[in-house]
């Protein structure tokens, strides 16, 4: 970038000063990694790589402010030649203030929290100070680097995030298309989202929330509202946030200050700054809420070495659990829980009185010791739980045993809720297997375990025990109040949803993507929704789908829930076709370039020769319905289904191209085909595209590898057949490019409008036409990869930015270059679709000339009709119909002659039949009075 001159900024480079480590965050145009100094300098580091559209947006902020200590330091960047900017930055050990505050691990009081506020004050008055807005301040843009509970200057915060960024003096190109983060911005921006309306006092207003949602613990404003639409109407109609449990009296009139209606009335940020360095709080942030806590009994019915012995620690979900075993009686087999504090009311209730349900887990009570330990008494798991048992391939159930599994689950949940409390933290790993088999429903036992984080179902009861979120599962209305209320039966429905995506995922977890909380909690909160599970039953992705509904009203109740799972029937349930070692087996692996080919055989022996592809989970479902949707067309590969095993592998199973794909052949040279084998291939190739635009779908990946060759003449044309393959790519017309589906070693085939994320592009038809034109160079080039294997993708960029455009092959005809250069013409408009190319490559037919019609004309004499050629010779025979001549054929009977049609009299018939001029003529003559016409014109 220019801009990187002006502020001096030091220059790094990959693998001589840093390398990139795992990646942190990611959105479509922006990603966060780890970083590792190969220098000798220490300090942690995370590296940003944005694209073009971000950089312009956000770097120069960052830039302009790099200076003070409270606002997140640029270190440097990364030269590059994938016209990328990318920032080297100090880490965050600590994650974001939200983060902090909602994993409740460590002790931050209200002074400890004034001081930060001071912190992010300072910084707001020098951003405003250099006209800038920041416009989106809020916890989650607050970076951690230093907490220290026993002296708060200690602390150290920095601000960070300037996405939402915008100069006063300047309105930004882009304002229209910028987020609005409703539920802390000022009410005059909702009411006109105008450059006009940014200012530092809109930032002030941000404030006050950021100040409000830290002593609420990270709850988001607003939070027992779902839609951000009503959100906005009530703050528009003056609906003030409260005031948060056991706030200072000091900081609350500082909040309101900071709303007031008129923005010239709310403090500046020096103004804030002061007030809040003069400010004295006392901590009283540790009062507990209304729930109590169990007391533990004073005789207890069982003591440690008595009744009960204590083994080895086991790998526990809640507490520490150790192995046990009866001392003096025959029981079933039991563990030992020792817990970190006494149990909550709600959860005693599950250990004490709610504790004979067939799947909840038994609980005999607590063990007395000398220990000083709370020891909890409970059931042991033969094999443990869910979680662990579908991650490690141990247990495979069938669809219809997860839907018996599911409805285990619901029936304990139906009994919970019924005694008006909600479990709070359903998740796979809290549900113990007792009985497994994976193709009998009857034989599956489980039991819902860990009650934890129970509450009292009442989405208006405020809990402040401060709590773990288990923000990977929990209901969105949870963390908008960072787990202090909004808990209901609809809370726990949500998080069945994620249990039964989870378990229909093998154990996988949900959104793994992400490290921190916050992360996860923005993604989820931005209505980002788990994929559906690869090959999961569409009607169990219904029921998931329907547990996520963002309002909790409209979300189905557990005995709904219910009956959905009992109206399965077995019958409908999709299974696979196809069993390895069943139908197929899988023999010697083959070199291929996307996934794993694997050569395969049927058992018994029969059909066309297969293979096995071991396919990415992520891909997996969506590649395969691309493949069976165009099944049926004779220039796509056929795809036979996915195939069962018991190796934990999505195999996919597809007839096998003997000759592999075009790529490799034409680079060996075993195929040398003429300029009408080419062409004869790319008409197939033009045949399937057409058909897969027909169905409002882009291929995305074309390119002679993905060309796969069946039949095969370099000279005949008609002896070749090839088929397209590899749906990895594929993506319905209209669908935005993201950089995730980009990779670096396509940008050879990719269009120039896919590389330019400025308009955020979308895949079209046009798009795989250009590809098309890449590969019919590539073809005609021998197989040789465009602009060179080697080249890097910035390069290949600026070549086609550059009108840099692939040269003419020496084997390609001129014809065919002239088309090959439409589909690669940069201007869409001008380019030609599928169909269209095809017309233009197909040979042109030759045209017969015209026959003209046979003319009939109407005889003066006796109104018959005849060939206007064949007239002269009748008027030498017809007789006016009323003539006054004395003829002697004029009472005379006529007969027409079946050889040339005239009427010839009766008496004179036979002697006519003798001289007729067309006797002697082909027969065809007798049949097509047109005849005499071709042969005047010697056809």
């Amino acid at each position: 970038m220019a801009i990187l001159s002006k502020y001096k900024l030091d220059e790094y480079q990959y693998g001589v000063h840093v390398q990139k480590g795992d990646q942190l965050y990611m959105m479509s145009e922006k990603k966060i990694y780890f970083g590792k100094w190969i220098t000798r300098r220490k300090e942690a580091i995370i590296i940003i790589e944005m694209s073009e559209t971000i950089a312009e947006r956000q770097a120069l902020f960052y830039l302009e402010v790099n200076g003070h200590d409270n606002i997140i330091r640029t270190l440097g960047y990364v030269e590059n030649s994938l016209n990328l900017t990318i920032f080297i930055q100090e880490y965050a050990p600590q994650g974001d203030l939200a983060d902090c505050l909602m994993d409740n691990q460590l002790n931050i009081t209200v002074p400890i929290l004034v001081e930060m506020f001071t912190q992010v004050a300072d910084a707001m008055s020098y951003i405003a100070s250099k006209k800038i807005v920041h416009g989106d301040l809020g916890c989650r843009n607050v970076l951690v680097f230093q907490l220290d509970s026993s002296e708060k200057k200690n602390n150290l915060v920095k601000i960070t995030d300037f996405g939402l960024a915008r100069w006063i003096d300047h309105p930004a190109s882009n304002e229209n298309e910028l987020d609005i983060p409703i539920r802390y911005c000022a009410p005059e921006i909702l009411r006109n989202n105008h450059h006009s309306n940014y200012s530092e006092k809109s930032d002030v207003y941000s404030m006050g929330v950021l100040i409000w949602e830290a002593l609420s613990n990270s709850e988001i404003p607003y939070s027992s509202v779902a839609d951000d639409k009503e959100v906005s109407r009530m703050k528009l109609n003056n609906n003030k946030l409260t005031k948060p449990r056991s706030c200072d009296d000091k900081l609350w009139n500082l909040m309101k200050n900071c709303w007031h209606n008129n923005s010239s009335d709310r403090p500046t940020f020096e103004q804030i700054k002061e007030r809040l360095s003069n400010m004295k709080v006392s901590d009283n942030r540790d009062l507990r809420s209304s729930v109590s806590f169990h007391e533990l009994p004073v005789h207890y019915e069982y003591e440690l070495n008595v009744d009960i012995a204590m083994h080895n620690l086991l790998n526990g979900q809640f507490g520490r659990t150790y192995e046990a075993e009866w001392i003096s009686r025959e029981e079933r087999s039991i563990v030992l829980i020792v817990m970190e504090e006494e149990p909550s009311e709600y959860e005693a209730l599950f250990y004490t009185n709610f504790n004979r349900h067939d799947h909840i887990l038994h609980t005999f009570g607590f063990v007395g010791n000398n220990r000083g330990l709370i020891l909890l008494l409970q059931e042991r798991a033969p094999y443990g739980n869910l979680q662990v048992l579908l991650r490690n391939g141990h247990y495979q159930p069938s669809q219809f045993v997860l839907i018996t599994i599911f409805l285990q689950i619901v029936e304990a949940m139906i009994y919970v809720i019924s005694k008006g409390i909600v479990h709070g933290n359903l998740c796979c790993a809290n549900v113990l297997v007792f009985q497994m088999d994976p193709s009998q429903p009857t034989k599956n036992l489980v039991k819902l375990a860990n009650f934890g984080l129970a509450h009292k179902n009442d989405p208006s009861f405020v809990d402040d025990r401060r709590l773990p979120i288990p923000v990977r599962y929990c209901a969105l209305e949870i963390l908008r109040s960072a787990g202090q209320s909004n808990y209901s039966e609809l809370s726990d429905v949500y998080s069945m949803g994620v249990l039964m995506w989870e378990a229909c995922s093998k154990g996988k977890v949900p959104y793994e993507s992400s490290i921190t909380n916050s992360e996860i909690r923005q993604r989820k909160l931005n209505d980002e929704k788990l994929p559906k599970p690869f090959m999961c039953d569409p009607q169990i992705w219904s029921i998931m789908e329907e547990c996520w509904l963002n309002e909790p009203t409209i979300r189905y109740n557990f005995q709904e829930m219910k009956k959905r799972f009992s109206d399965i029937s077995p019958d409908s349930i999709q299974t696979y076709k196809y069993e390895l070692n069943v139908n197929v087996k899988q023999k010697r692996s083959l070199n291929g370039n996307n996934g794993k080919f694997y050569e395969g055989d049927w058992i018994p022996k029969k059909g066309p020769p297969i293979i096995l592809i071991v396919m990415d989970e992520e891909t997996a479902e969506q590649e395969a319905s691309f493949y069976m949707k165009f099944n049926s067309h004779p220039h796509i590969v056929h795809t036979f289904g996915f195939v069962k095993n018991d190796l934990q592998l999505i195999m996919l199973l597809q007839e096998r191209a003997p000759y592999g794909d075009l790529q490799t052949l034409l680079q060996a040279g075993t195929l040398d085909p003429s300029g009408k084998v080419l062409v004869a291939i790319f008409l197939q190739i033009i045949e399937a595209m057409i058909y897969i635009a027909s169905q409002d779908t882009v291929h995305g990946d074309l390119r002679c590898m993905n060309v796969l060759v069946f039949e095969m003449d370099s000279s005949d044309p008609t002896k070749n057949l090839v088929k397209l393959t590899n749906f990895s790519m594929a993506c319905p017309i209209g669908h935005h490019v993201s950089n995730k589906r980009m990779t670096d070693d396509l940008m050879q085939y990719y269009a120039p409008e896919i590389r330019q994320n400025e308009n955020k592009p979308k895949y079209s038809e046009l798009s795989d036409v250009y590809s098309m034109g890449v590969l019919m160079w590539q073809a005609c080039s021998k197989g040789t990869i465009p602009y060179g294997r080697d080249t890097k993708d910035g390069e290949i960029q600026q070549r086609k930015s550059n009108k840099g455009k692939l040269s003419q092959p020496k084997q390609c005809q001129n014809k065919l270059w002239e088309i090959i250069l439409d589909c690669l013409h940069s201007q869409l408009e001008s380019q030609y679709n599928f169909a269209q190319t095809s017309c233009t490559m197909k040979p042109k037919p030759v045209k017969s000339p015209e026959i003209p019609k046979p003319v009939y004309v109407k005889c003066d004499n006796c109104k018959k009709e005849f060939l206007d050629n064949r007239l002269v010779d009748h008027k030498r025979t017809c007789l006016p119909k009323h003539s006054t001549v004395n003829n002697r054929y004029e009472l005379s009977k006529f007969v027409q002659c079946k050889n040339c049609n005239q009427q010839i009299p009766s008496d004179r018939i036979d002697a006519h039949k003798g001289s007729c001029p067309l006797k002697s003529r082909s027969v065809f003559g007798s049949i097509c009075p047109c005849f005499s016409f071709f042969r005047s014109k010697n056809y």
